[in-house]
């Protein structure tokens, strides 16, 4: 048995809980017995309640009682949630553990310091423990301006050492965060190991469709440009409004779909200065998502200055699933914007002035868009495709 603690898991839409669930029937379908304790569906504020129990895709999922209050935009409710879930999966691991022979304990990073419930757990049975980073807590915070008291930065740095302490492998997206548990974190390198992800949901590669954008009015001499996920303060998302101000005369879209705490701020921006051009949408059913991406002519997709080797914006692999060209707007040093632009999958800029730049040049030739995103098809092959990733799990295991 492996025991798998996350807060989030699907059908949730947090991105964290669809990869874990993605792992979990991995794991499943070779023969292992995986039990997963993860919170009732609370990241998306019209989440609705699962079974407390229940046996999905030969998985068992265990969910934790959260209270009524989902989504992300509220910091109290999303502290609350974390406490509450913390509470609830030592509880029912403890459970689980005592009932079941148990290999191991595997957590990811949902909240930021569920590894230290899971290595107590891995430690008071004499577990193996891996704990799995999509970011990297609290410097993420830090470097995004975030003003933390420091006895809480000193708390959440001593509990991050029992976590790496404790832990037999730390899985890490990128080399940019596995240098930073190195040379931060002063990890031993033995422990950690780097990958990736994949394409969430994996795509084939098709040629842009027509319906959606009939749905939306778009025209089909207009370029349109997508931006997905979780509108947090991780993602430069003013940049992509300041090139659509500047653009606001020319053949070109941009649709926003997610959450998240900047989604209110950067509708009011829309309205109070008049950017046409633009529109929001809410989370979609993964068959709308695809038809919207399948829309698309080009993807978005950055991370603020200082971030880069704290996270990883996932979305940019399901993207070069599609056969999208991607346009990265971070620092070109970061490690996905340089093998974005090396491997000729896309373009990276790094603010919204270049951004209108390399789109005013793309409307003049837009003949490099389709022949990046069958190189990005061709990188995804490569390199990230589900199958390949999900057997360096079981691998592990």
């Amino acid at each position: 048995m492996i025991l798998v603690l996350n807060q989030y898991y699907a059908p949730d839409n947090a991105s964290s809980g669809q990869y874990a669930a993605d792992i979990c029937n991995g794991l499943a379908a070779r023969g292992m017995t995986v039990y997963v304790v993860t919170g009732q569906p609370s990241y998306s504020l019209f989440s609705s309640d699962a079974p407390s129990y229940e046996f999905l895709q030969g998985v068992h999922v265990n969910r934790v009682q959260l209270g009524k209050r989902r989504g992300r935009e509220n910091m109290k409710t999303r502290v609350a949630g974390y406490i509450r879930f913390l509470f609830g999966a030592w509880k029912t691991g403890r459970i689980l553990l005592k009932s079941q022979a148990c290999q191991a304990v595997l957590t990811f990073s949902n909240p930021p310091i569920i590894g230290f419930v899971g290595a107590r757990l891995a430690r008071k049975h004499g577990l193996r423990f891996i704990s799995v980073l999509h970011d990297i807590h609290p410097d993420i915070l830090l470097a995004s301006g975030w003003k933390l008291p420091r006895p809480i930065i000193w708390a959440w740095e001593i509990i991050n050492k029992t976590i790496f302490r404790q832990a037999d492998t730390v899985i890490v997206l990128n080399e940019g965060m596995k240098q930073t548990l190195l040379q931060k974190k002063k990890m031993p390198p033995e422990k950690i190991r780097v990958i990736p992800l994949w394409g969430r949901p994996e795509l084939m590669p098709t040629a842009r469709t027509s319906a959606m954008r009939r749905e939306w009015k778009v025209e089909e001499d207009e370029l349109l440009f997508l931006s997905a996920g979780n509108m947090g303060i991780m993602h430069p998302l003013d940049a992509i409004l300041d090139a659509a101000k500047a653009l606001v005369d020319l053949p070109v879209r941009f649709l926003f779909i997610g959450e998240g705490a900047q989604r209110n701020h950067l509708m009011n921006r829309v309205e109070k200065e008049k950017i046409g051009g633009v529109n929001f949408l809410p989370y979609q059913s993964e068959e709308r998502f695809v038809r919207l991406l399948r829309t698309a002519d080009i993807c978005l997709a950055g991370l603020q200055q200082g971030l880069e080797d704290l996270a990883f914006p996932s979305r940019v692999i399901t993207y070069m699933s599609a056969a999208r060209p991607v346009i990265t707007i971070m620092k070109p040093q970061t490690s996905v914007a340089r093998w974005i632009t090396e491997d000729g999958c896309g373009w990276n800029v790094a603010n919204g002035r270049e951004l209108t730049g390399l789109i005013l040049e793309l409307l003049k030739d837009r003949s490099v868009i389709e022949n990046r995103g069958l190189r990005a098809r061709e990188l995804y092959e490569e390199r990230f495709k589900k199958s390949k990733i999900i057997n360096e799990y079981v691998n592990m295991f």
